[in-house]
């Protein structure tokens, strides 16, 4: 089986040989780049599956190479996992409003690295091999067609937009999307509307799932961001 190529973009050697040994370790090939000139020569030179981008660099920061990624029609299903400072709530939701698939805080854990890296393959894994019009998680199952739910296999009644808010994380375990994301995309035919429309929604669906037996916390608050659906 083909190795997965891992763009890693930072320019501190000291974290680059680290978290290159580590992906190596863990069956992975790992590109390094210390800027981002360097990265968007590395890819247009190898077919990386994957890119760790470091906000802060040198020159060309990390947030304009995520949004040169974004603009390239060959690139713009690229996972990214973006590495913040710490606490750096603006850099974390420009990031994720950008189009980065999740982040992590500096001081990076391995494990927590490795555990993300696999979250978002397996996620493009499966939307490549899901030409269906049924979309399943452990305990909740979705028919685009027919617009029905069930949870815990039992029918639940869900309106329009717990049906649309509900597919969307579905399609993307793990990946975290922040509130103004989640009104734009939903909501985007109506006016006047605040972030607490979103939070009120992901109430209701929490509810809906304690009382058919699932565990309403299946949808994860991320602190100051947003939500994202558990990938466990």
């Amino acid at each position: 089986m083909k190795k997965r190529t891992v763009l890693l973009v930072d320019d501190d050697p000291l974290i680059c040989k680290l978290l290159r040994a580590a992906l190596e370790k863990n069956g992975y090939a790992a590109i390094l780049c210390a800027s981002g000139e360097e990265a968007l020569a590395s890819l247009r030179e190898y077919a990386a599956d994957a890119v760790i981008l470091d906000v802060v660099l040198p020159n060309m920061d990390g947030l304009d190479v995520l949004k040169w990624i974004r603009n390239q029609p060959a690139y713009r299903q690229l996972p990214v996992i973006m590495l913040t400072c710490k606490d750096s709530e603006i850099e974390t939701v420009l990031g994720l409003e950008m189009g980065a698939d999740d982040y992590l805080s500096k001081p990076v854990r391995y494990h927590e690295l490795l555990a993300r890296l696999k979250t978002v393959f397996r996620r493009i894994d499966a939307l490549g091999q899901n030409t269906a019009k049924i979309l399943t998680v452990p305990g909740i199952e979705l028919n685009l067609e027919q617009r029905t739910a069930w949870i815990n296999q039992m029918p639940a009644t869900l309106t329009y937009r717990e049906f649309e808010l509900l597919a969307l994380l579905v399609c993307n375990p793990g990946k975290v999307f922040t509130r103004d994301y989640l009104l734009d995309r939903l909501w985007q035919d109506e006016q006047f509307l605040e972030t607490r429309t979103v939070d009120v929604h992901i109430r209701r669906l929490r509810r809906k799932f304690e009382e058919h037996g699932l565990n309403p916390e299946i949808i994860e608050t991320v602190r100051s961001v947003g939500y994202r659906l558990s990938a466990d």
